[in-house]
């Protein structure tokens, strides 16, 4: 079973659980997981095919150079935004390899999800263009109505205006009102829960944003992060570091993270540094294969590129995750 591509062949979204320690608490297990991979024979085969290897000692210093080789082989963004990224082909053989790779951080559910998961104080769908909230709203639909215990789910978003594309197809679901990435998540979880009133909750101007969506069954609340000091917008880091700053976790709740299956192993990282290390909770990230998706607006194909560009990601934040730990356990 390929990771880079999936299709809907039983009528239902197909997803992938990231196989990584979900407890910044335990450090020893965490760095190790993270060496494992970065230093595993997919890594070395993958940065062999462009000319590159690891030559540093250290877990830090190689994240570090695993950092910088890949700012310079993989980074088809540029400073843009994921949509602006340069599109590039590879032969099948990097494929290949790209997809070994990422296997390494992820394993297939059983369908069970009690047996999968268990309970959770809090699930959140991490935010992005409207077809990315669509694909992940329509995962925590489906894992709900299949039995998942989740007592409280958070749409996170920003205020970033939407384009023109997201506006045309929030206009199809509903709502031409749709200005940024938090109104754009509201419209993903009504239409994927079928609740309307959660498009009828009140905006609130400013530049972040606590929006009620519904009360019950299961509280739904949608927040917009704003960006960092010097930032232009708000990054992933800043919509978990909003959350946090909301919800009031207590240490030992347990988070489950929704999202894109490309994007899941470097907000898995991101969410161990900006939640685990901190708010000290438990994170359990899934993927949705965008492949699969019930919504012909949604379904489409990653490539090998946006999966490369998704691995230097992953890199970064785990750089970023072996900061936090050693912040913390510093502290």
């Amino acid at each position: 079973m390929t990771m880079l591509t999936r299709e809907n062949t039983e009528h239902r979204i197909d997803y992938s659980i990231i196989d990584f320690p979900d407890d910044a608490r335990d450090r020893d297990s965490v760095l190790a997981a993270t060496s494992a991979w970065l230093d595993s024979a997919e890594m070395t085969e993958l940065l062999g095919n462009f000319g590159h290897k690891l030559t540093a000692h250290d877990l830090g210093s190689r994240l570090t150079e695993a950092e910088t080789l890949t700012r310079d082989i993989f980074d088809f963004r540029r400073g843009g935004e994921r949509w602006e990224a340069r599109q590039a082909d590879f032969p099948a053989h990097v494929t290949e390899t790209t997809d070994a790779l990422v296997k390494r951080l992820y394993r297939e559910p059983t369908g069970n999800p009690a047996t999968d998961f268990g309970s959770y104080d809090h699930a959140l769908v991490l935010g992005g263009r409207i077809n990315s909230c669509l694909l992940r709203g329509e995962l925590l639909a489906e894992l709900v109505s299949i039995g998942l215990d989740v007592s409280n789910i958070w749409g996170l978003g920003s205020r970033r205006e939407i384009t023109p594309g997201e506006h045309e197809l929030a206009t199809d679901l509903g709502a031409g009102w749709a200005q940024d990435e938090l109104d754009v998540m509201a419209v993903a979880l009504s239409a994927t829960f079928d609740s309307p009133q959660m498009m009828a909750a009140p905006r609130t101007p400013g530049p972040s944003e606590v929006r009620t969506l519904r009360t019950d069954p299961i509280p739904v609340i949608g927040l917009a992060a704003a960006p960092a000091p010097g930032s232009p917008r708000a990054t992933t880091s800043d919509t978990y570091r909003h959350f946090v700053n909301v919800a009031h976790t207590t240490p030992g709740s347990r988070i489950l993270v929704v999202t894109s299956a490309i994007h899941g192993p470097f907000q898995h990282a991101q969410a161990l540094a900006m939640l685990g290390a901190t708010a000290e909770v438990s994170v359990t990230t899934v993927g949705a294969h965008i492949g699969t998706s019930s919504r012909s607006t949604v379904r489409t194909t990653w490539t090998t590129a946006e999966w490369l560009q998704e691995i230097r990601s992953t890199i970064w934040s785990m750089r970023m995750m072996y900061d936090a730990l050693h912040s913390s356990s510093a502290s």
